[in-house]
């Protein structure tokens, strides 16, 4: 296992109580601080895919949001006479700190192809975190609010009128898990009207309005799914509570 030469990091309050920015966007632009020496972080995707768990994909976006917002400056060095990327350099605008980077320091450039599997000097890592469990543990660890268990198990409940509890391990380690990808309240409660749009009706179907399933790693699909109609076999609770004849 290679080692980085540091002790940790440090997540000053401005970041860490940012409203602007997700939790998984706060720890992902603490990894590119750590990561940003002179030269920029060179860190790709699939860096951020495995120290944090995520799909690459999904790391894509988080940093794209990132520098939507402003918090980094993303470059590509391509390959001299062509259009293929050498490396992708990433820089924060704003120090971890809270100051302004300057980054105005032109960017050196590089034969070196840029690669998924590149060990740059400052790519090269030790898993801050001894697993997987961990890594998503600090967001409730770390945090002086809460997690939202109870508000998001009792908006299932009221919508299938069932008595899941939200203090059970199983459900809050997968409330957290996504929590930790950067989903929030309201894409739970979008998850569940989804799926009892789609399930409530259906005698079968609807034994899987639980948080198991719901919340579990389909849950980027069920929040983009387009709910269908079932054909109505009885009374059921739509997802205003009311008894539908």
């Amino acid at each position: 296992m290679q080692k980085r030469d540091f002790k940790g990091v440090w997540i000053p309050k401005e970041i860490w109580l940012s409203t602007d920015l997700k939790v998984m966007e706060k720890l992902i632009l603490v990894e590119i601080d750590s990561l940003d020496n002179e030269d920029g972080c060179f860190a790709s995707n699939e860096h951020f895919s495995k120290f944090f768990s995520l799909s690459k994909n999904r790391c894509s976006e988080i940093i794209k949001s990132l520098e939507k917002k402003g918090y980094i400056k993303i470059d590509y060095i391509y390959q001299e006479g062509s259009k293929a990327i050498s490396r992708r350099v990433i820089r924060c605008v704003r120090n971890i700190d809270g100051g302004i980077r300057n980054i105005d320091n032109p960017i050196r450039k590089t034969e070196e192809g840029y690669s998924e599997n590149r060990e740059d000097n400052n790519t090269s890592f030790s898993n801050t975190f001894s697993n997987t469990s961990n890594k998503k543990d600090i967001v409730e660890q770390s945090s002086t609010t809460p997690l939202p268990y109870e508000e998001i198990v009792q908006y299932l409940n009221q919508k299938t009128n069932k008595n899941f509890k939200h203090t059970s391990k199983v459900t809050q380690r997968h409330i957290r898990a996504r929590l930790a990808e950067g989903f929030t309240v309201n894409d739970f409660k979008q998850v569940v009207d989804n799926k009892c749009n789609d399930w409530l009706r259906d005698q079968k179907m609807k034994e899987y309005l639980r948080p198991e399933t719901l919340f579990g790693t389909k849950f980027e699909s069920y929040l983009n799914s387009k709910t269908t109609t079932t054909k109505q076999t009885g009374p059921y609770i739509d997802s205003c509570g009311l008894k539908v004849l």
